[in-house]
Order: C-alpha cells, then sequence, then structure tokens
C-alpha cells in the first residue's frame, strides 16, 4: 500500500542521478577555465585560430 513513498524515492534518486551527470558533461565539455578548458570550447578556440590564420590573399 505504501508504494507512492518508494516512487518518490525513486525519482529524487533519478533526478540526483541526472543531474550529477549533467553537471559532470557541462564541466567536461564546455568549461572555460583556463587552465582546463572544456573539450568543446578548446576545439572552438583551435577552429577560430585556424580560420584567423588563412590569408585571403596568399595563394599556396
Amino acid at each position: 500500500m505504501n508504494n507512492r513513498g518508494q516512487i518518490v524515492v525513486e525519482y529524487i534518486l533519478l533526478l540526483v542521478l541526472a543531474v550529477g551527470l549533467a553537471a559532470l558533461l557541462t564541466k567536461n565539455l564546455v568549461s572555460r577555465d583556463p587552465e582546463d578548458a572544456g573539450i568543446l570550447v578548446t576545439k572552438w578556440d583551435a577552429v577560430l585560430k585556424t580560420v584567423g590564420a588563412d590569408v585571403p590573399d596568399k595563394r599556396k
């Protein structure tokens, strides 16, 4: 008869797990810390530097 309490506890545990996983992914993917930048930020910086180093008047 007390299944509602168990469902609430399971829901809260799943919610905590999902929030923790989202925080971990956010830290690893889009962290803007200069010493430990995220993967996406690092790759985007490399793309910007490559595009910025391109000289349009220079031929190969």
